[in-house]
């Protein structure tokens, strides 16, 4: 029933998260945007940044109402079921810097223009 819609809520999903690139790059905020390949098409089922101070971060967007999330906060090497490789703490540290500083922003196709800016406003006001 909704196959129909997926092609225009991923459109709508592509501009959101272009609208997030281009105003997290005017904010000239510390974070690192999701890099696309030329030849690729991201879906933007989250739109995931690598912020410093991740947490402190995320609780100043939370305490004003954004619904910003850490989705995935262990780097695969550290979640129980691969236990058995024998990838300890300190065995990939790329991977677990990237745990440190990962952040979902909100993503949905109806997001306007004013939310993103208020999104945008509240992570510029953290890190001044």
């Amino acid at each position: 029933v909704k196959l129909r819609y997926l092609d225009g809520w991923q459109e709508a999903r592509q501009e959101v998260a272009a609208r997030y690139d281009a105003m997290l790059a005017a904010s000239d905020v510390p974070v690192t945007t999701p890099v696309v390949r030329p030849d690729m098409r991201h879906v933007y089922h989250q739109y995931t940044l690598r912020a410093p101070r991740r947490d402190q971060l995320l609780a100043h967007l939370n305490s004003r109402g954004i619904g910003a999330v850490v989705y995935y906060p262990l780097p695969l090497h550290l979640q129980g079921l691969y236990a058995d490789l024998g990838l300890g703490e300190g065995s990939l540290p790329v991977a677990e810097q990237a745990g440190r500083e990962v952040l979902s922003l909100p993503m949905y196709p109806e997001l306007t223009e004013t939310q993103q800016e208020q999104v945008v406003a509240a992570i510029a006001e953290f890190y001044r």
